[in-house]
């Protein structure tokens, strides 16, 4: 029996007697990806920030959750320039250009 076996660049074919199992080439194994990881906002949590937005717009309060997409919750927030209270927020990580930590963090 006749058989093609394939190696990374070359196919060579090769002779199966029928009484061996037909060898395989050996391919290494893919490297591993690296596990995406999420943003490093742990320090921020519980701290005041201001975000800026998407469209010229600003937000600012207390960052209480995020998670691996950069989607954010921040509390007692209010807009930046006018004002206007926002209250509790959640903000999509693709609409953040900035985030800065208005309180000392240590």
């Amino acid at each position: 029996v006749a058989s093609i076996l394939c190696a990374a660049s070359a196919c060579q074919p090769t002779v199966s007697t029928g009484k061996e199992p037909a060898q395989l080439p050996h391919t290494p194994a893919p490297a591993a990806m690296p596990k995406p990881q999420g943003p490093e906002l742990r320090k921020y949590m519980d701290k005041r920030i201001s975000v800026k937005l998407n469209g010229k717009r600003e937000v600012n309060g207390v960052l209480r959750g995020y998670d691996q997409f950069m989607n954010i919750v921040v509390e007692a927030g209010e807009e930046a320039g006018s004002g206007a209270a926002v209250g509790t927020a959640v903000i999509r990580g693709n609409s953040i250009i900035q985030i800065e930590c208005l309180d000392k963090v240590g």
